[in-house]
């Protein structure tokens, strides 16, 4: 079993421990709790009786200052954010997450709002600008020629695929 401890994300003086376990980032929940400056006892309550969260939490020896390695809680990184964003509390900490937070939904949702809306609005136009070329095009001989072609070569293709389907089961007769 792949394990490696890493540090790295420093939050609010905190250093937040991670856990890296065959491809999945395990969270210490204690130096979250701290770092947001929230009650770690009710957090580790709230963890256990969720449905999602509980059954997710498990232990994980993680180092700590002094390299001591201690038994910690731990979360699943995918679910760390969501985590944090339902704990109430008024901490300081915990509501300039929450903020944050709020800003980072908004602008992913309205980001892929307008930018939908922006792309529909190239598709209407590029539209509009072919239907124009086309009616030009149309009154030209050559593209009657053009059309003509496509729909004779079109044709053929369906001949084609009806000559080999009689021909794949006339082999298929015989090798019965």
């Amino acid at each position: 079993m792949k394990q490696s401890i890493e540090r790295f994300l420093q939050f609010n003086g905190k250093t937040l421990l991670i856990l890296s376990e065959k491809g999945i980032y395990w969270v210490a929940i204690k130096p979250v709790c701290e770092a947001l400056n929230v009650n770690f006892k009710h957090q580790l309550k709230r963890i256990s009786q969720d449905p999602i969260l509980g059954p997710a939490s498990c232990n994980h020896g993680m180092q700590v200052p002094g390299d001591q390695i201690r038994n910690m809680v731990c979360l699943p990184e995918y679910l760390v954010y969501g985590w944090i964003f339902s704990i109430n509390s008024s901490s300081t900490e915990l509501l300039n997450y929450k903020r944050e937070c709020y800003r980072l939904l908004y602008n992913h949702f309205h980001g892929t709002i307008t930018r939908r809306k922006e792309l529909l609005g190239q598709k209407v136009s590029v539209q509009l600008e072919r239907g124009k070329l086309e009616i030009v095009l149309r009154q030209h001989q050559d593209f009657q020629q053009f059309e003509s072609l496509k729909a004779m070569e079109a044709r053929i293709g369906k001949s084609l695929k009806e000559v080999e389907k009689d021909e794949m089961d006339e082999q298929l007769r015989l090798q019965m």
